[in-house]
């Protein structure tokens, strides 16, 4: 073959590596498949994670569980940190992609051992766990997913609430427990002894393990709290963009 058809075919060549390509990328052909599946996708955004909405008194948090500073409205946490307030202090926390608000109440220390998404037939399922390990918090749940699961860890157990719709309830870190009149979803407590499902209305310790009315005087002024919180709750997922998968 001449020198100058040596050069004519090598050029062909070149075109068609070229042309080749996009045009299976356009006529959906296996290797278009193939070609998107190699492209690398960042999770940054489908990383699940809280928002401080807002605080009062001192509180403070930290990433390793050793080293605290001060706590600031507005403040992104990811999984690992911990969250703790002071004397007459409190602070809510705001999970976006699970509709979720916690309010630690004074003198409460949690961990959120665990923020993770997968999918599920196109739908991001969202898994939470917190570690409370000290004193007390309130936290409403107005999830649209279903087979999300929030999981509380505390001296009785852990607290799951699994599913979507809305749930509202106060869970000590001595493990007492109370699902608030209005709770779609009911509070299902994993201890030693077996599992308990705690209804709307209802109060469980697992000091004398017996269910209770959540009705008694004690709780009044918490019940009125965890209305306050169900608003704040209800503009934040308003105002939350919808999660991406």
């Amino acid at each position: 073959m001449k020198p100058d058809q040596n050069k004519l075919l090598s050029a062909v060549k070149n075109v068609l590596r070229a042309v080749i390509p996009i045009m299976a990328l356009q006529m959906g052909s296996p290797m278009a498949v193939f070609a998107q599946k190699a492209e690398p996708v960042s999770e940054t955004d489908a990383r699940p994670n809280a928002m401080t909405l807002s605080v009062h008194g001192k509180c403070d948090y930290s990433v390793d569980g050793v080293t605290f500073i001060k706590l600031e409205k507005g403040h992104d946490f990811e999984q690992g940190a911990f969250v703790r307030t002071g004397e007459d202090a409190r602070t809510d926390l705001f999970f976006r992609r699970t509709g979720t608000t916690v309010r630690l109440q004074p003198g409460t220390e949690i961990k959120l051992e665990k923020m993770t998404a997968t999918m599920k037939d196109g739908l991001p399922i969202e898994y939470t766990l917190l570690d409370l390990r000290a004193g007390r918090i309130f936290t409403v749940v107005r999830s649209k997913v279903e087979g999300s699961t929030l999981e509380i860890k505390n001296a009785a157990g852990r607290a799951v609430v699994e599913g979507s719709g809305v749930g509202r309830y106060i869970i000590t870190a001595d493990g007492t427990h109370v699902s608030a009149k209005g709770s779609a979803i009911p509070l299902k407590v994993v201890g030693e002894s077996g599992i308990t499902i705690i209804g709307a209305g209802q109060q469980f310790a697992k000091k004398d393990g017996q269910m209770l009315a959540a009705s008694s005087s004690s709780w009044v002024k918490e019940l009125i709290e965890v209305d306050e919180l169900q608003a704040v709750t209800e503009e934040s997922v308003a105002k939350a963009p919808p999660p991406k998968p």
